[in-house]
């Protein structure tokens, strides 16, 4: 009986070993049929995977070899295979990545997305091996399905770096696309090199001259240089990666050619800090249109609706002021007919406001008082400021105007506050014109609180932006000043190494 059960076990373990013999042999060939088979001969087969010695599990070896069809079953019957590691820390979505199978990652994505962020032996996760082996649809997949993955680092060096030090110029304008944050996009591995000093001492020039149309991309001629970089070009992309160097530093003094030879003549060594310091005033006009561009966006964004709030202001103003309350007189009135005394005749088509209020007793006065004792001509004056006003915003929507700099910004600012101050006046004394002689006392305390509230709203928007352009002139003031007293150091520092003739 012992001797029966030996032998049954032995027979129930060759059995096993034959049906995973056969499911890794089918996976090998992507053999959607055999694995049916096995399916249908043992149900509990994916579970025994982990009974035998085999390095890899079938799912490994399916979406290393672009199996799809095979990799859809084998998900579909354990989708734990998913997250499984190999003797190396890889996950199946680490093979399907490297060697660039786009429909095999989808499916792994579909089933567990934790596996983007999976580390291998070497510290490398999946979007680390499609951007190693230019991998671009497999890239934008991986970013797609877990956003977090780009700021993964190997070693110090982030994905971009790992795209210069391959060399994949596709990938890695596909990250740099994607890449909103500035800091990440200069940020420095353990060597201290950026993705432009790398590209640079690799002498990649296409990349260097992508690196160099990025605005986001902060260039530091000096670093470059100190980290190996000559400034002599020894071909012909390589001189044009030299002058867009030179442009894009503006502010930084260095000698357009850099030798290791011996100091030049001292005629040319004064040449070169003439040039040097004459380098310090044309950036100083760089710095400050940088201090004045607006980095905030909204206003260009919203330049549409800008333009329907100034065409409605602009609207209303021109009602008012053609159709003033109270109306007009219908015909020629005399006196005697209800013109107003001091009248001979009301003309049709004139204002009625407009005799109601016209003091003709003193014209010979011609004092502030009298001016702005004039309701109907305060009236008109508030209409029409607010009218050019709102006028003036729509000329400058529409004829294009940048609402990316301070100064462009500011005016239209400063013309939204009129617009719309002016035609609060005109509602207030719109209002005066219409009220019923009974109303006199509530109608002068409509206006008390309508003034009050009008000024206190104006101190805390006013309050609010001298604080924030004080606050942007101390970080901008203290930015530029040490931007300029660096450069005039590197200028005038190096001056006890002149020759004393030219001390």
């Amino acid at each position: 009986m012992k001797q029966k059960r030996e032998r049954k076990m032995e027979t129930g373990a060759h059995g096993i070993e034959e049906n995973i013999q056969g499911l890794y042999e089918a996976s090998l060939r992507g053999s959607v049929s055999s694995l049916n088979t096995l399916m249908q001969n043992d149900p509990l087969i994916f579970h025994k995977i982990s009974l035998t010695s085999f390095t890899q599990t079938p799912l490994h070896i399916s979406s290393l070899l672009g199996h799809l069809d095979f990799t859809k079953l084998v998900l579909t019957q354990k989708s734990e295979l998913a997250m499984e590691l190999d003797s190396l820390k890889h996950t199946p979505l680490h093979l399907a990545c490297a060697e660039g199978h786009l429909e095999i990652v989808r499916e792994l994505l579909k089933v567990n997305r934790c596996a983007c962020l999976v580390e291998d032996q070497d510290g490398r996760i999946p979007l680390h091996l499609a951007a190693m082996r230019g991998r671009v649809e497999v890239v934008k997949e991986l970013v797609n399905a877990e956003r977090k993955s780009i700021s993964e680092q190997l070693c110090g060096d982030t994905v971009l770096h790992l795209c210069v030090k391959f060399n994949q110029l596709e990938v890695l304008k596909v990250l740099v696309e994607l890449v909103d944050d500035e800091e990440f996009l200069n940020l420095r591995n353990h060597g201290g090199y950026t993705i432009l000093h790398l590209s640079a001492i690799l002498r990649q020039f296409q990349t260097t001259n992508f690196l160099l149309s990025i605005p986001k991309i902060r260039v530091d001629v000096d670093s470059l240089i100190e980290n190996g970089l000559a400034l002599e070009p020894i071909c012909k992309s390589d001189g044009e990666i030299q002058h867009k160097l030179q442009a894009a530093s503006a502010g930084s003094t260095f000698p357009t050619n850099i030798t290791q030879k011996a100091p030049p003549p001292n005629a040319a060594i004064a040449q070169t800090y003439e040039a040097q310091a004459a380098e310090i005033v044309q950036p100083i006009f760089t710095r400050l249109k940088e201090l004045l561009k607006f980095n905030n966006d909204r206003f260009e964004k919203t330049r549409g609706n800008l333009m329907v709030v100034a065409t409605l202001i602009a609207t209303m103003s021109f009602q008012v002021a053609v159709n003033p309350p109270g109306g007009f007189w219908q015909e020629d009135t005399s006196s005697d007919q209800g013109c107003p005394d001091g009248k001979s005749v009301c003309k049709a088509g004139t204002a009625i406001q407009a005799y109601k209020y016209n003091n003709n007793k003193n014209k010979t006065e011609n004092s502030y008082k009298q001016i702005f004792s004039n309701k109907y001509h305060n009236f008109i004056a508030c209409s029409t400021i607010s009218f050019c006003a709102s006028l003036s915003i729509i000329l400058l929507l529409i004829s294009g105007i940048p609402l990316g700099n301070r100064i462009s910004v500011g005016i239209l600012i400063l013309g939204m506050f009129i617009s719309v101050l002016f035609t609060a006046a005109t509602y207030m004394i719109s209002i005066g014109f219409v009220q019923a002689p009974d109303d006199q006392q509530f109608f002068e305390e409509i206006v008390l609180y309508y003034f009050r509230f009008w000024v206190l709203l104006l101190l805390v928007i006013v309050g609010i932006h001298v604080l924030r352009f004080c606050w942007w002139i101390l970080k901008k003031l203290f930015g530029f000043l040490f931007w300029l007293v660096k450069n005039l150091l590197k200028v005038f520092t190096p001056a006890n190494q002149l020759p004393r003739t030219l001390v």
